[in-house]
């Protein structure tokens, strides 16, 4: 009877342990596919995020590439205009130098074209001053040079005039004093004849005594009966330059 009932524990544990062996088999085998599905999955995804991940940065890339072109366009537009303003900047500062200089240029030369003009009108004064002195100077000199010429030509002329004044006076004064010379040795000859005369009848050496001694007598004698008016009438006076005014 008790083999009829049914297998006993022995029997079912072995069917229950293959059926858990295939279970736990399925499960595993379920969980290395689930595994296996989420290996797949996550390497997709990772694959996905990073093939995304590459798109962005590409995208990154390309965008800090263009935003780089972009600012590099950019400097370069700003650096042209800034070197055209730079260059029109210089122009004008070039040009405005060169319309400075060639103004004080001309206020130099406008400047020394006054300053010649004045030193050409001074030097001109100065030179008509100069003749004009020159001139007076000459003219002095030459009415000095003429005075004297004239005071010289008439001191010459009084000088000659004088000469001739003193040579008639001395020819004069000569022909005095010559007919004085000739009236007093005619006087003494007479008192000489009168006094030889006198003493004839006596003899010689007596005759000779008296008219030693008598001589001086005879001579005193005459000299006081000598009267100015025997002397030679002179001219009406001596010759006098007319240059000379009379005492």
């Amino acid at each position: 009877m008790a083999e009829n009932a049914g297998p006993g524990p022995s029997e079912s544990h072995p069917a229950s342990a293959a059926l858990a062996a295939e279970r736990v088999a399925a499960i595993i085998a379920a969980a290395e596919e689930t595994a296996e599905r989420l290996r797949r999955e996550t390497e997709q995804r990772a694959s996905d995020r990073i093939a995304e991940a590459k798109r962005a940065a590409d995208n990154r890339v390309r965008a800090g590439e263009e935003e780089a072109e972009e600012i590099v366009r950019m400097a370069q537009a700003e650096a042209t205009v800034l070197r055209e303003e730079g260059r029109a900047s210089a122009e004008a500062a070039n040009t405005a130098a060169t319309n400075e200089a060639l103004a004080i240029i001309a206020r130099a030369e406008e400047s020394a074209s006054g300053i010649v003009a004045e030193a050409q009108q001074s030097a001109a004064a100065t030179r008509a001053t100069a003749e004009d002195r020159a001139r007076g100077l000459l003219e002095d000199a030459r009415a000095t040079a003429d005075g004297v010429r004239s005071e010289g030509l008439e001191l010459v002329g009084n000088l000659r005039e004088m000469s001739n004044s003193l040579r008639a006076n001395a020819e004069r004064l000569l022909g005095d004093v010559q007919r004085v010379h000739s009236r007093l040795v005619a006087q003494i000859e007479r008192v000489e004849r009168a006094a030889g005369g006198g003493s004839a009848a006596g003899g010689a050496g007596a005759g000779r005594r008296r008219s030693r001694g008598d001589v001086g007598r005879d001579l005193s004698r005459d000299r006081d009966q000598f009267e100015p008016s025997d002397l030679p009438v002179a001219d009406d006076g001596l010759d006098v330059p007319d240059f000379i005014p009379p005492g």
